[in-house]
């Protein structure tokens, strides 16, 4: 008789992203040595949609397991989900009574700064993900820690107006963060882009536009190390993510709540250590 088919649902407001994409990354490989389905359920960040949509997976009795990605869940669901024997694994996100695998963005985001400050680089401005519908994700709130406590640390004064932030994590909005930054004459001397590389790429884009030469006048880091990376010009320093290994942590952590390895209430946290890649733009 065959193994029974357990369904796991991925819930995630940014599939194209490629944070997401690459923690999928992870969990796929997973597919083909048991039995074990995924079902994919995108959002789109508003508070509303992402709770009907959890609601129904919970309430349709659509999966065995959840993962969610960046999707935060309140106490009361969550504990809905749990009297329904359905454990919930957020990736990113510590939600009290879950089991959570995520990266240690404090470290990541202080290691970045620290390096710059150790370049010699005294006004160091971050652009951070966004704060929306009166919330944000864990690691937008982690990296600014990160960010700050560097500054702090190191005897450096912190400057809010060297913060800015990004929405949607994309090429265009580092660019147009940087081009601020340049008409409000800012000073920089060095730009982290926590909110991910291809911000930090759009920064770059925006520098080399305005004669301004990287890492000689302005140093930019970015964060998760994708695979184009190495390849711009010049080549990106950032802060690595094990993205797939994430994914991978996650589904097996599904697996083990749904094989009851695992208990519902034991509220498991995995923490995976980033890494700090240096290149030519720092």
């Amino acid at each position: 008789m065959p193994d029974t088919l357990h369904t796991i649902a991925v819930v995630s407001k940014l599939f194209s992203n490629y944070f997401v994409h690459e923690v999928l990354q992870g969990i796929e490989p997973h597919l083909f040595k048991g039995p074990y389905e995924v079902n994919y359920y995108p959002t789109t960040g508003r508070i509303d949609i992402e709770k009907d949509m959890l609601k129904s997976i919970l309430y349709e009795k659509r999966a065995d397991a959840l993962i969610s990605i960046s999707t935060p869940m309140d106490e009361e669901l969550l504990q809905a989900y749990k009297n329904s024997g359905i454990p919930v694994v957020f990736i990113e996100e510590s939600c009290e009574g879950g089991h959570t695998v995520k990266v240690d963005n404090v470290k990541g985001s202080y290691m970045a700064v620290e390096y710059l400050i150790k370049k010699g680089r005294k006004k160091i401005g971050i652009i951070a993900g966004e704060f929306l519908d009166k919330r944000t994700n864990a690691n937008v709130i982690e990296r600014l820690i990160g960010y700050r406590k560097a500054i702090e640390d190191y005897g450096m004064q912190l400057n809010e107006k060297l913060v800015k932030h990004v929405a949607y994590y994309t090429f265009e909005e580092g660019r147009q963060k940087m081009k601020e930054f340049l008409e409000e004459k800012a000073g920089l001397d060095a730009i982290f882009c926590a909110g991910g590389d291809l911000v930090a790429m759009g920064a770059m884009e925006e520098l080399k536009d305005a004669g301004i030469k990287i890492p000689d006048d302005i140093s930019v880091v970015g964060y998760d190390d994708i695979i184009v990376a190495p390849y711009t010009k010049p080549s990106l320093t950032t802060v690595k993510q094990p993205l797939e290994q994430l994914g991978s942590e996650a589904f097996e952590l599904a697996v083990k709540c749904i094989t009851r390895e695992v208990k519902m209430d034991e509220n498991r946290l995995i923490i995976l250590d980033p890494k700090f890649i240096v290149r030519k733009s720092a």
